[in-house]
């Protein structure tokens, strides 16, 4: 037990520091600006960096664990973010410098997630990783959605943003110490066949590329742009070159395809991207809902997502006890968890633009409960399904699928908010064409409520009020409607995960029979 306490004070002092630095892009990205001279556009375009730098990381530290061992990796992994963190209190870095640190960063915090959590279920028994995996979570996921969201809107306030660093260089000072001061030796990996150089490069730009097309394609307005079209068709060849090279290196039986020879692996590779997709997707709709539709600032929208963070962590307990007594419900847990977020997504998208908090309240509370349910029990029987030999590609593959399917989903609702807020713009400024009787009959209403005032009523008065009216109600069924496309979305996809477990669950029976 002595062994395994410094690995556990190094593990959560890692994923705390993992959770500080995924939140600040989502929280303080003005800030950010702000400070360093940036606009907000080039911020944003230093987060798809920070993504794609994170994607490439789950690709390769597997290669970096195998050829210079996992001590090794946790060691400079912890160098690069803490001296990171440490420039970045410094407030005088350039933009250049700022864009680098934050690729090094990404890159760096992939990688320890990977190794920290390949030496946790190395180090501890089956028994004692439900509820390890549950407390890692805590600081990784659940923090960060339902409380940093609050509790960053309140800090800057008062404080720089770059505060935010001191607190993370200082996880990672202490873990890095006590690997000094407690050696947490080697994982041992099991020598096995990797792909090329030139596969992985292949496999890399053409990772790189797609996420930058898809968290960028609003910019350019997505096919709208012919450059940005040239661009998807290069991604689209890039992707059938993998394909051909995934399918011609397949008799190498290289790490990755024994992985992926099973199908209970792929059906929970899939589960991950399902829940990457719910999860990132309702989290971005509900946040443009609170800020955009009912028109609440930072902190006000932070201190509406606090109720959900207490049922996320009933969501995560009852997924630990639920592994520990009743351990074939865990499996059920999934798709209960998907139609907590479903349900909450419905209630959200029957609100007015003028709905009181007390309306908040109950889908705030179903998101919350679906989360955590979602998140956890996912996690948990993905990285307990690995074999030993399994683990480090494993758990790269895991956290690859699930950022894809948050990076896709973002994506995809980015382009349905931008259409039905189009659509209803059109909609709700037929209702004010010049000759119409509602138009007529909302210009007088508004003249007598201006000369009610005290106000003069004039006619640039008039048109600034009824383009706020029209910009706040086509922004309310916008959301909506992207609300409601969210649930057919997930009906859509959650079939085919439901058919994979079916399918494996009937393998499984026969291969007993047969036994």
């Amino acid at each position: 037990m002595k062994a395994r306490l410094p690995l556990l004070f190094v593990a959560t002092m890692v994923i705390a520091a993992y959770g500080i630095n995924s939140a600040m892009f989502t929280e303080l990205s003005s800030n950010m600006a702000a400070s360093v001279g940036l606009s907000l556009d080039e911020v944003e375009r230093v987060k798809v960096g920070f993504m794609i730098a994170q994607i490439l990381g789950y690709m390769f530290t597997p290669i970096l664990a195998r050829r210079i061992g996992s001590q090794c990796v946790l060691s400079i992994a912890l160098s690069v973010s803490l001296a990171v963190s440490a420039i970045f209190y410094w407030h005088g870095v350039s933009e250049g410098l700022f864009a680098f640190l934050w690729l090094c960063n990404g890159f760096a915090m992939s990688a320890l997630l990977v190794v920290v959590n390949l030496y946790l279920l190395e180090r501890f028994e089956h028994q004692l990783l439900p509820a390890i995996i549950a407390f890692t979570l805590l600081f990784s996921t659940l923090l960060p959605m339902g409380v940093y969201p609050w509790l960053m809107a309140q800090f800057v306030e008062y404080y720089h943003w770059s505060l935010f660093c001191v607190v993370s260089a200082w996880l990672l000072f202490s873990a890095l110490v006590a690997t000094v001061c407690f050696p947490l030796g080697e994982v041992t990996i099991e020598e096995k066949l990797k792909s090329s150089f030139s596969v992985y490069l292949v496999l890399a730009v053409t990772a790189a590329l797609s996420v930058f097309l898809l968290m960028r394609g609003s910019h350019y307005n997505w096919l709208d742009s012919q450059w940005f079209a040239n661009w998807v068709v290069v991604a689209s060849a890039l992707g059938l070159a993998v394909i051909f090279i995934l399918v011609r290196t397949r008799s190498l039986n290289t790490a990755s395809m024994q992985l992926h020879d099973d199908l209970k692996t792929n059906v929970f590779m899939y589960n991950a991207f399902l829940a990457g997709f719910a999860v990132m997707a309702s989290t971005a709709l509900f946040n443009n809902f609170l800020k955009m539709a009912l028109a609440y600032n930072s902190l006000n929208a932070g201190y509406w997502q606090l109720p959900s963070f207490m049922t996320m962590l009933v969501g995560m307990l009852l997924s630990v006890v639920v592994f520990y007594f009743k351990r074939p419900l865990a499996d059920a847990f999934v798709p209960f968890g998907v139609l907590m977020i479903l349900l909450s997504v419905y209630d959200f998208s029957q609100l007015p633009s003028y709905a009181g908090t007390d309306a908040l309240l109950v889908p705030m509370l179903l998101r919350g409960f679906g989360i955590g349910l979602l998140n956890v029990s996912v996690t948990i029987a993905v990285l307990l399904h690995f074999k030993p030999q399994q683990r480090l590609e494993g758990i790269s593959n895991f956290y690859l699928f699930r950022t894809f399917g948050g990076v896709i989903g973002g994506a995809f609702f980015s382009r349905v908010i931008q259409n039905h807020s189009a659509e209803a713009s059109g909609e709700i400024g037929r209702t004010f064409a010049g000759m119409s009787n509602g138009f007529a009959n909302y210009e007088q209403a508004l003249s007598s409520a201006i000369l009610t005032n005290g106000h003069i009523p004039s006619s640039s008065l008039g048109m600034n009020q009824m383009s706020m009216v029209v910009k706040e109600q086509a922004t309310t069924l916008a959301l909506n409607n992207s609300l409601i496309v969210f649930i057919f979305s997930i009906v859509a996809l959650a079939p085919v995960l439901l058919i994979g477990k079916k399918i494996v669950a009937k393998r499984a029976k026969q291969a007993a029979a047969m036994a």
